[in-house]
């Protein structure tokens, strides 16, 4: 087993501005991504209903397959 004292001299360390900040760019980061995903499914009920794209289930799948990809990529 590998012992270390590395979690020990992080907890001795002081919270900084940085770590601040650090924190509320994960915060937003999480809320955007959050309503990112709301609006993808959001828009797949007008992307099928829509007169001019006229999508099928299959299809619009596919582009929510496709942007789960680049979303992780």
């Amino acid at each position: 087993m590998i012992e270390t004292d590395v979690p020990a001299r992080l907890d001795r360390l002081a919270w900084g501005r940085f770590h601040t900040l650090v924190v509320v760019a994960l915060g937003i980061t999480w809320v955007l991504d959050g309503l990112e995903v709301t609006i993808t499914g959001s828009i797949a009920g007008a992307l099928k209903s829509s007169p001019v794209l006229h999508l099928t289930d299959t299809q619009v799948g596919l582009a929510g397959s496709v942007y789960l990809v680049g979303a992780v990529a």
